[in-house]
């Protein structure tokens, strides 16, 4: 079976058609969310990620109300997971690791990063660099004191989840 893919308006990634948000334009620079993805009109893909839709919100091109933006946003709420409450649960467990360090030295051992949105610009790259090395998924969830929180620490940027199990969890 054919896979649809699809290239994002914002970040330029190629993804498959369910893992984005459909828009049809309506006017010169006014676009629309079509939620259905079955309006008559040409297509046009955004993520479903927080980072393209905050990009996408600031896009001086792209016009959107802000009710199909608010629309998305709580879409994009209600199929992403409470990673926060997961990591509090699993905190106790020989699975995690947190900390640049500590996940640099336990990176051969990781299967899946929790990284903090705030990350500062030269440990993601580091990471990034690695994960991408040895595919490793990641994601972007909640800030550094969020993630701080869980271990009971003022900031923390990164947490490896080491559980193949618990990684495969998170991933699905």
């Amino acid at each position: 079976m054919a896979v649809h893919e699809r290239t994002c308006l914002i970040c330029k990634e190629k993804k498959e058609k369910k893992d984005l948000f459909r828009l049809v334009k309506s006017g010169e620079t006014n676009y629309k969310f079509d939620e259905k993805q079955r309006q008559q009109s040409r297509g046009y893909y955004v993520c479903k990620s927080p980072e393209c839709l905050k990009r996408l919100s600031k896009h001086k091109k792209i016009k959107m109300s802000s009710e199909d933006l608010m629309k998305m946003l709580s879409l994009l709420k209600k199929t992403e997971k409470d990673y926060l409450n997961i990591l509090k649960a699993m905190k106790n467990s020989q699975a995690l690791s947190f900390g640049m360090n500590m996940v640099l030295e336990d990176i051969e051992h990781t299967h899946f990063l929790v990284l903090a949105e705030d990350i500062s610009e030269k440990n993601e790259k580091k990471l990034l660099a690695k994960a991408r090395e040895l595919k490793i998924n990641y994601v972007y969830y909640g800030n550094k004191d969020q993630l701080g929180e869980i271990f009971g620490k003022n900031e923390v940027s990164v947490i490896a989840v080491k559980s193949k199990k618990m990684a495969r969890g998170l991933i699905d």
